[in-house]
């Protein structure tokens, strides 16, 4: 059993074995191969699923601001209204952060960056308020660019009690829970995976915030949630497959950043 108050010491740990260093690179990785053709299924769907809404073509929107405006105005918003967000709007916020822009035959590219184009990343979402979509916890299948229902219902207070009870999450018109399926990048780079998937999380995020700043919706990403109350929710065993990041949009008055800022 790891004892929890020897985290610096793992910690350290870690970073010194997952560490680079030309002297010994070549020797670590001379018994190491990887062949592309037997690598993890980079998609996850869920067949079962208990409904399916495809989300078709994303609409941006006919005028819209520079990315240097979006840059400098870009803040973490949290002071949400009860309004909800539109269908279109979630749609250009999810192709923001994972939609598939180009096919190089056995892999696609997509609008954030991934180590290897391996895209470990997967989307869930606690839908609360966005019209014409039923709320409840849902999971974006990629390839087929569709949400799927996999608990149908008011969850709001279930993604604020998992969000540490951070009020804004109850609010939101949706909250983002990306997961990692490590073995996707693992297989190809080892140790070194469990550094990538967090910059992989990291590019799709700040896509997900310049997105809503671009749409006039606020944003926030959240570093602390129960991961074991999320695993548990998502059925997923929280070693292979676990929770990385959070996120929360909804619509704010949008005439100043410090009352958007905080409830």
């Amino acid at each position: 059993m790891v004892d929890p108050n020897d985290w610096r010491q793992i910690c350290a740990d870690y970073l010194s074995v997952s560490s680079y260093d030309r002297a010994t690179l070549d020797a670590i990785w001379e018994d190491r191969d990887y062949d592309p053709k037997t690598r993890p299924e980079t998609y996850l769907s869920y067949p079962e699923a208990l409904a399916r809404h495809e989300l078709g073509p994303p609409e941006p929107p006919a005028e819209s601001p520079s990315l240097w405006e979006v840059l400098a105005a870009r803040r973490s918003k949290r002071n949400y209204l009860p309004e909800p967000l539109t269908l279109t709007e979630l749609n250009l916020l999810l192709w923001s952060s994972q939609g598939i822009t180009g096919d190089k035959g056995d892999y696609q590219l997509r609008t954030a960056p991934s180590s290897g184009a391996l895209f470990p990343i997967e989307t869930f979402l606690f839908v609360q308020r966005v019209e014409g979509l039923e709320a409840g916890l849902y999971h974006l299948d990629v390839k087929g660019w569709a949400l799927e229902a996999l608990q149908l219902g008011d969850l709001s207070d279930t993604a604020c009690e998992i969000a540490l009870d951070q009020e804004h999450v109850r609010k939101a018109g949706v909250t983002f829970l990306w997961t990692a399926v490590m073995e996707r990048c693992r297989r190809k780079y080892y140790e070194r995976a469990y550094r990538y998937v967090w910059w992989d999380v990291g590019h799709a995020a700040e896509n997900l915030h310049l997105a809503a700043t671009s749409l006039g919706l606020g944003s926030v990403s959240m570093g602390a949630w129960y991961d074991t109350q999320a695993h548990e929710l998502l059925g997923i065993d929280g070693t292979d497959h676990f929770t990385v990041l959070m996120a929360s949009v909804g619509r704010v008055e949008g005439s100043d950043w410090e009352a958007d800022r905080r409830a």
